[in-house]
């Protein structure tokens, strides 16, 4: 635990870290989220799969971030890097006590908290085509527990705002 130790000294880079899946919710909402934070003077960071080369959030990164906003849509399940790296998100959020907002873009919180619907039959899709028999039991629970957990923090549905 060194490293996080060193790390509460850092200066934050990134007031928000952006999590999601998908150019097109890139274009949709995720541009507009940006330029809002940006517009009162918050630094973003955009974490989608094209903008790392790694397989998992670095520790680094996510300690140079106060918060992270997590935009959950249909596609979002269909992404193993995407359910690798939320899995990295509440790690940070339980042990260092960092907020993380969970974003609802034309899905319903249930979908993703339960895995159900569209969403639960894309995250078996991608469990079988990511994990081994032997791992397959035990990676769909820990990615299940993330999304559990994250779904089940205070989070904004954009279908109850314009």
């Amino acid at each position: 635990m060194e490293f996080a130790s060193s790390a509460s000294k850092l200066s934050r880079y990134y007031d928000v870290l952006i999590n999601f899946n998908g150019e097109d919710i890139r274009r949709k909402f995720v541009s507009h989220l940006d330029s809002a934070l940006s517009s009162v003077g918050l630094t973003t960071f955009l974490h989608h799969q094209n903008a790392v080369e790694s397989t998992h959030v670095q520790q680094p990164i996510l300690d140079l971030c106060r918060v992270v906003i997590v935009v959950f849509t249909k596609t979002y399940s269909e992404s193993a890097w995407c359910l690798h790296q939320l899995q990295q998100i509440i790690q940070w959020h339980q042990t260092y006590c960092r907020h993380v907002l969970p974003v609802y873009y034309e899905i319903q919180p249930s979908d993703v908290r339960f895995q159900k619907g569209d969403f639960g039959k894309a995250f078996k899709e991608t469990a079988h085509q990511t994990f081994s028999a032997q791992q397959l039991e035990h990676g769909m629970s820990r990615w299940s527990h993330a999304l559990t957990k994250a779904s089940n923090l205070f989070g904004w549905d954009e279908s109850n705002h314009r």
